[in-house]
């Protein structure tokens, strides 16, 4: 079956964004980041995510006009509009778009980069093959002091394997280091020496309310010497509390409104892979319908909320919302359309809180991995 990706925006409307569940695309794992500071040399610029080396070197050997450069990355005012003058360059194999003209505070931009247009550019199949699309609005940020809104997955009792905290906060966040202001203590006090996979200014999305830490993988080398082993960052039965400093800067300058501080308990590893057929299904349908999913893991939220999605019998994709009543307990709203059987798809690159997708637990060999499906596909009926 042909891979179905999901159509962000699409004759001439804000297809999932007119759906009565207004969706904040904002809180989705962006591909982008953006230069909201109005008083940054670089005010307008946006980038994207780390592009693979071998594509970077295709475009680094081409000479591309504007006109070619927009036909596959490109920000819009419409999506039926012309592309915004700008220009384009290659900073550390990320492709950086700045505007001819400084951006409306007023106005929402939609950013999209698609991998097929530029393979049909450069007449070559690419190793990537998604389309990103995102909106951002370079509203100058507010000068009150921001607050950490939450902190996923809200758990006391974690996986020692656990991959990755997202860290929400009320208001953008400033260009620090903010792996100066986040630590992990034991229950000693001692603070754990880099828990964190570091990522050069921190993995943000488009407009700097969430960040993504990335603990590092079991497979890594603790301890020095003769007494060096492989392990988890956290161990199983030992206590640990994670704590974000408030003299961290937002983008207004002001410091964080409060410290944060949770004290987690680490538990066994979670090392399987997710198994879909094990999970709970159950529909009903009123003026939006609603499907309740119980899983067999914790899942990933961000992800799940770009990777679950429903499909009518004609195969055309519902708009719908993700949300989460518990970390194992996920809500999807669609708008109906009459239909009784529908299937709920998931993206194969769906992870738990563990890295562990439908496919392969996270710790597996590569050359030990199951080969990648194009959807998975759970039948359901709207009672």
């Amino acid at each position: 079956m042909k891979k179905i990706i999901p159509e962000v925006f699409k004759g001439g409307t804000y297809c999932l964004l007119c759906f009565l569940l207004a969706i904040n695309f904002a809180h989705a794992q962006s591909f982008f980041s953006a230069q909201t500071l109005p008083k940054s040399a670089n005010y307008g610029t946006i980038t994207t995510r780390l592009v693979p080396e071998d594509i970077v070197a295709l475009i680094q050997r081409q000479n591309f006009t504007f006109e070619e450069w927009s036909s596959f990355y490109h920000v819009k005012t419409n999506p039926n509009g012309p592309a915004v003058l700008g220009s384009y360059k290659i900073v550390d194999n990320h492709l950086a778009f700045s505007p001819k003209f400084l951006p409306d505070s007023k106005v929402q931009y939609i950013i999209t980069f698609s991998y097929p247009k530029l393979a049909v550019l450069l007449s070559s199949q690419l190793s990537e093959q998604a389309v990103y699309s995102d909106i951002v609005s370079f509203v100058p940020p507010k000068t009150t002091r921001p607050e950490i809104t939450s902190v996923i997955p809200n758990l006391e009792i974690v996986p020692a394997n656990l991959l990755r905290f997202y860290v929400y906060f009320s208001a953008p966040m400033g260009l620090e280091n903010p792996y100066d202001f986040i630590t992990i203590e034991d229950s000693n006090g001692k603070v754990l020496v880099d828990p964190f996979v570091i990522v050069p200014e921190g993995l943000w999305n488009i407009d700097r309310t969430r960040l993504t830490l990335l603990l590092h993988p079991g497979r890594i080398k603790q301890g020095v010497g003769p007494n060096m082993t492989e392990g988890d960052i956290l161990r199983a039965g030992n206590d640990y509390t994670l704590k974000i400093n408030s003299i961290w800067k937002g983008a207004s300058g002001e410091p964080l409104k409060e410290s944060f501080s949770r004290a987690i308990n680490a538990t066994n590893p979670l090392r399987k892979a997710i198994n879909v057929n094990l999970w709970a299904l159950k529909a009903e349908q009123k003026q939006i319908g609603i499907l309740t999913i119980v899983t067999d893991h914790p899942l990933d939220q961000p992800l799940a909320k770009r990777m679950l999605y429903i499909v009518n019998k004609e195969g055309k994709i519902l708009p719908s919302q993700v949300e989460f009543t518990s970390p194992e307990e996920v809500k999807i709203l669609w708008r109906p359309d009459g239909s009784k059987e529908l299937e709920l798809h998931i993206d194969h690159r769906l992870e738990d809180v563990c890295g562990n997708t439908p496919l392969y637990a996270f710790d597996l060999e590569e050359g030990t991995r199951s080969e990648p499906a194009d959807e998975i596909m759970l039948t359901f009926f709207v009672n």
